[in-house]
């Protein structure tokens, strides 16, 4: 039985990275734990529902185009988070906190003398004051922070000796079906995709750009929006024919089994990648790929050789590039298969180990050979 309490708190619970990194830690950690995880799911779904082996509570908190009102939502969540935790929590309990933004259950697990560990996988949190104060919070409570990767690591300033990088990885059922995919299909339209939250400092924009520039390339941009939001995008942008645009999905498999190119068009003066879930996802896929040339994502790709480096704002060097790869076989083969051999560096074998390791895990030989034989 069970002697330990894992409290693992996300503020939303959505199709994005973040939470598909939390997901896999906490498949992790029931082994070990009992685990109860405090999410928001607006939307009725997202990648934290239905783990087995993990407790689900719900927060109220949900996004709103006014920021305003997102602000008082988000702040009104962590009070009502902090006040349910404080009388819940036991000492020996550990409280996981994904992302910098659950406060409240940080302040929490201070008062209650908990272990406290931040997963941080974001940079870019505005505005400016709430992002001092969140850090100043998370300085003050944390025993441990793990960061995604070392570019994220270098924009704070944690204690060195409390601070950790876990690079992620992607689910072995999500690495199995790319390995077994083959490579596209000649007789498939050449395809670029991207996939991405529908916001302006993303480059959603400039991918419709793209795709008015070159009629006789295929272009498909997943969003992480709601259908009714996406028609409005394109109503809005006048996405022309060749530019196919996609709500939400649960399953991306398909969209990757029919690209030849995947970007992303983060702009680097507005947003900074901090790992490019959605780039390694692709390379898995032995598909080339166009990434900003700073940020967390330059770790996984080297420039000319599994992908290339391109300013969102240059879109001229994008056209180029998306047409290199079109009309030269050997040049984008070679890439490709570059790609798929540096995507397996980031393994779930080696994700597995370095969250044990930080949460005091023992590692089980039998559960790496069940990840080999699996």
């Amino acid at each position: 039985m069970k002697n330990k309490r894992l409290i693992a708190v996300h503020l939303l619970n959505d199709f994005s990275g973040s939470p598909l990194v939390l997901r896999q830690s906490l498949e992790i950690l029931t082994l070990d734990y009992e685990v109860h995880l405090f999410t928001s799911t607006p939307s009725g779904s997202g990648i934290l529902s239905n783990i087995e082996g993990v407790s689900h509570h719900d927060i109220f908190y949900k996004w709103s185009p006014n920021k305003f009102t997102t602000l008082f939502l988000f702040t009104w969540s962590q009070l009502v988070l902090f006040s349910t935790l404080l009388f819940t929590l036991k000492k020996e309990d550990t409280v996981y906190i994904n992302t910098l933004l659950p406060f409240g259950a940080a302040l929490a697990g201070l008062c209650r003398g908990c272990r406290v560990i931040y997963h941080v996988h974001e940079v870019s949190i505005k505005p400016r004051a709430l992002r001092s104060l969140l850090v100043k919070i998370a300085t003050l409570c944390l025993d441990e922070i793990i960061f995604v990767s070392e570019f994220v690591k270098s924009q704070f300033a944690f204690p060195s000796q409390k601070s950790r990088v876990v690079y992620n990885a992607l689910p072995d059922s999500f690495t199995k079906e790319a390995m077994n995919a083959v490579s596209p299909h000649k007789n498939f339209p050449f395809t670029v995709l991207m996939l991405c939250s529908l916001k302006a400092y993303k480059g959603i924009y400039q991918f419709v750009e793209l795709a008015k520039a070159l009629p006789n390339i295929t272009f498909r941009l997943v969003l992480n929006a709601p259908h009714r939001e996406v028609i409005l995008f394109q109503e809005e942008t006048d996405a022309p024919a060749n530019c196919m645009i996609y709500p939400v999905q649960s399953n991306t498999a398909k969209f990757y089994k029919g690209a030849h190119i995947v970007i992303n068009l983060s702009l680097t003066d507005q947003w900074v990648e901090t790992f490019g879930m959605t780039i390694l996802e692709a390379m898995y896929y032995r598909l080339p790929v166009i990434v900003p040339p700073v940020g967390g994502v330059t770790e996984l790709v080297t420039d000319g050789v599994e992908g290339v480096y391109a300013d969102s704002r240059d879109i001229k060097k994008i056209e180029h590039t998306i047409l290199h790869l079109y009309t030269d076989e050997a040049y984008y083969k070679k890439m490709a298969l570059a790609a798929r051999f540096k995507a397996q560096e980031f393994s779930q074998i080696a994700f597995s180990q370095k969250i044990k390791t930080v949460f005091g895990v023992a590692d089980r030989i039998f559960d790496k050979v069940a990840v080999l034989e699996a």
